[in-house]
């Protein structure tokens, strides 16, 4: 699969902020492997796991079935809400982001924390309309 310009932008930016471009390739996507602070990464991959990431937490409605079952296991009893699991998901980036070096992981994993906002105030503010129309009728 051909690399699209941000993935290439990936590749540059890695060079740029001093990753060494190795002779080994991704097994995934064919991209050259970096050595950047001690750790063998491929950033074409890393780019395209944190879109996804990102593209998951703008449609609520696609919810991935091991955050649910995750998020089920911890407490077995109670439904699961959407803002449960939206509020969990952007804890656990959160706690990545802690350990994160790499400035466009954190730039991605920020973009994935605004946007898990913007759905939890969506799904609050639809909740609060439906509490609203029960009152009224």
């Amino acid at each position: 699969m051909p690399l699209d310009d941000q993935e290439l932008e990936q590749i540059s930016n890695m060079l740029e902020r001093g990753g060494k471009m190795l002779a080994d390739h991704c097994v995934v996507c064919k991209s050259p492997l970096f050595k950047f602070e001690g750790k063998t990464t491929c950033p074409v991959c890393t780019y395209r796991k944190m879109q996804n990431a990102i593209k998951t937490s703008e449609s609520p409605a696609e919810v991935s079935p091991q955050v649910v079952e995750s998020t089920q296991s911890v407490s077995t009893s109670q439904p699961v809400s959407l803002d449960d699991v939206m509020t969990e998901l952007i804890s656990n980036v959160a706690i990545e982001m802690r350990t994160e070096t790499d400035l466009a992981r954190i730039h991605m994993q920020l973009e994935c924390i605004e946007r898990g906002l913007r759905i939890i105030q969506l799904i609050r503010g639809i909740d609060s309309l439906a509490g609203d129309a029960s009152r009224v009728g």
